[in-house]
């Protein structure tokens, strides 16, 4: 785990020293979701609100995001720490970055986390994205697709969690935030303690 994290700063410290022109940027949200979900899988039911940071620097980039959590009434909070690194190849954009979820009942108590790397290749027509997981971790992989003009779709799959698949909209900025709806089906693994799932939600997010 040293290693991928050592990996991850010095692609960081390398873009960053070799940025002439372009300086850091930096952006971040703010918003409210109907239902929290996580790879089909709902992490909160009901309204929950969500925040991130975020810096980018020539391809390099580095944030953190939090969300409500409510997840078998355990977890009240869950963190996402991340750094990685994307460049363009041609029509392609490749990307690789290390993430750290945390999930606690306040600052201080953590109760469980998991680290993992992930690869995502995009292009204008779609992506795929795979999330190798550390140590025992689990693996999960991800397809999808915006270029059926009026909707988002796509497919994934948790190892030993379940599948899931679904459909969005991008409703444009209203009322000062970006909105979005959409539907998600999660298909639990029989050998799983987990049950399928099917959430109709909406998003409303503030960029700056």
């Amino acid at each position: 785990m040293k290693n991928v994290i050592a990996i991850m700063l010095g692609l960081f410290m390398s873009a960053t020293a070799l940025a002439q022109t372009a300086g850091p940027e930096f952006s971040g949200h703010v918003g409210l979701q109907s239902d929290r979900l996580m790879r089909g899988m709902t992490m909160n039911s009901g309204l929950t609100a969500g925040a991130g940071v975020q810096l980018d620097w020539n391809g390099a980039k580095a944030g953190a995001m939090v969300h409500q959590n409510d997840q078998n009434g355990d977890a009240k909070m869950m963190a996402d720490m991340f750094a990685g690194y994307s460049m363009g190849l041609g029509e392609f954009q490749v990307g690789l970055e290390y993430h750290n979820y945390s999930f606690r009942d306040d600052w201080d108590q953590k109760l469980s986390d998991f680290e993992e790397v992930q690869a995502t290749v995009s292009h204008e027509w779609g992506y795929a994205r795979h999330h190798s997981g550390l140590d025992d971790a689990s693996d999960y992989w991800e397809v999808g697709t915006g270029a059926l003009k009026y909707v988002n779709v796509w497919y994934g799959d948790w190892e030993d969690k379940g599948s899931n698949y679904g459909v969005s909209k991008d409703l444009g900025n209203h009322f000062g935030g970006d909105i979005a709806v959409g539907w998600t089906w999660f298909d639990a693994d029989d050998a799983s303690d987990m049950e399928d799932d099917d959430t109709l939600w909406v998003t409303y997010t503030v960029n700056f």
